[in-house]
């Protein structure tokens, strides 16, 4: 029999009946039980909102998040520490950012609509700041991510 992933690692069912109940990770058991009626209601509304939420939206939030990570990554928003440094750029991480959203915005151009524009922008300041970081550091940055059209 294989094996199925779980958040918690791989599992290897058993062919025996019942198991012993999941322990979390705080300890923790997990109860299996039927989400009570005001879940369920909390579930569709939540539902229905997203739903309602034209995709482009939803994809723009998404594209700017990945955006952020960018810039904190980076070290540019990220606040010093406690004796008031800077914290170093993580240029791999930084650039693993940049490269996800430039696939979204490049992949889905004009398809985002009215975001589209911010986004590029967005996406082209992210590139530089990349470039101005990496070439403030010692030289062992990675290479840069994909580079703004010209």
């Amino acid at each position: 029999m294989s094996s199925l992933w779980t958040p918690s690692g791989e599992h290897q069912p058993s062919d025996q009946g019942p198991q012993a109940p999941q322990v979390g990770p705080a300890g923790e058991v997990a109860a299996e039980r039927e989400p009570t009626a005001e879940e369920v209601e909390a579930l569709r509304e939540v539902h229905a909102r997203l739903v309602a939420t034209p995709v482009e939206d939803v994809i723009a939030n998404h594209a700017l998040g990945i955006w952020q990570l960018a810039l904190v990554h980076l070290g540019v928003i990220t606040p010093p520490d406690a004796d008031g440094r800077p914290p170093a750029p993580n240029l791999p991480a930084a650039g693993l950012a940049i490269d996800a959203m430039a696939a979204i915005v490049d992949g889905l151009g004009d398809r985002l609509g009215v975001h589209a524009l911010v986004l590029r922008d967005a996406l082209t300041q992210a590139q530089m700041l990349f470039v101005e970081v990496s070439d403030e550091s010692d030289g062992s940055a990675p290479p840069s991510p994909s580079a703004p059209p010209a």
